[in-house]
């Protein structure tokens, strides 16, 4: 079962970071797409557990929990990743979040007392070692005759992804802790959606963003595929995958998902391929194996 979860959230998160960028690439605020995608998402699941007859009502409690999670995990670390999209292909966006399982493992220690395995702490370090392979190779690309520079589109989209990964990391460790006290895993996605998009709106608010919204097929597509796969399907998957092996494993999806997003970014947004990012890419699946298939 855990298998299928992980090979749901691979196909589902790999082929959304092109949805990103068919988004980011619209006249549309970054903070209102954002808020349009988990808008979208959160009423798909609302209607769904009507349909179901689940419950709505919860104490007060729960809700200041989703809260939480919204904030973190379908808010700040959206609005992150897609500015990150602006600068980098969605590819290099993918597995610059990868790092998540890292960011999962010492935030877990640190905020949670959460111990680190070694066997875990060595395939996530041996999938960073292939993230930072790949963008050695990226980074050679590039005239550094002058050093680098803060406002370069690599680094700028780098340091915005390294941000959403930091951000993501809380959200999920948040959440596991959660649904380790058995709360209802689709009212749980439902409300902790619904109030990462109304903050997501205070936020756009705040920064002066107009609603807006695009009618092109690109927009209104790539929303709808965001909205339906990728967070209502992707995060149950994952969320699932979360209670039931804990979130430093289950993070490391986020390993394997980059595979997908680089062949879509070489077919559609010109991504080259070269034997460095051939060998980061195998380093990151041999770390992917060796922590997905850790005997307990």
């Amino acid at each position: 079962m855990n298998i299928f979860l992980y090979l749901v959230v691979i196909m589902t998160w790999g082929t959304t970071w092109f949805g990103v960028t068919l988004q980011v690439n619209s006249d549309v605020p970054t903070a209102i797409s954002v808020a349009w995608r988990f808008l979208l998402a959160a009423g798909l699941l609302f209607a769904w557990a009507m349909v179901r007859g689940k419950s709505l009502r919860f104490p007060l409690a729960y809700h200041r929990n989703w809260l939480l999670i919204g904030i973190f995990l379908f808010c700040l670390n959206y609005i992150t990743v897609y500015e990150g999209n602006h600068y980098l292909p969605s590819g290099l966006v993918a597995l610059i979040f990868s790092t998540i399982t890292i960011f999962v493992m010492f935030n877990g220690a640190l905020l949670f007392g959460k111990p680190i395995v070694a066997r875990t702490l060595l395939g996530s370090t041996i999938g960073v070692l292939g993230l930072g392979v790949v963008f050695s190779s990226e980074f050679s690309r590039l005239d550094l005759s002058h050093g680098l520079a803060w406002d370069m589109p690599l680094l700028k989209g780098f340091m915005w992804v390294l941000l959403a990964t930091f951000i993501a990391s809380i959200g999920m460790l948040t959440s596991g802790k959660i649904q380790a006290r058995n709360v209802p895993l689709l009212q749980s996605n439902a409300y902790s959606m619904l109030y990462g998009a109304l903050t997501t709106l205070i936020l756009a608010y705040v920064m002066g963003d107009k609603l807006a919204f695009d009618t092109s097929w690109s927009y209104t597509g790539s929303l709808l595929f965001l909205a339906f796969s990728g967070s209502v399907i992707g995060f149950g998957a994952y969320l699932k995958l979360l209670n039931n092996i804990g979130a430093d494993k289950a993070a490391y999806a986020n390993v394997f998902t980059p595979i997908i997003a680089l062949t879509i970014s070489a077919m559609f947004e010109g991504y080259v391929w070269t034997l460095m990012n051939l060998l980061g890419l195998a380093l990151i699946i041999a770390g992917n194996i060796l922590v997905v298939y850790k005997k307990s």
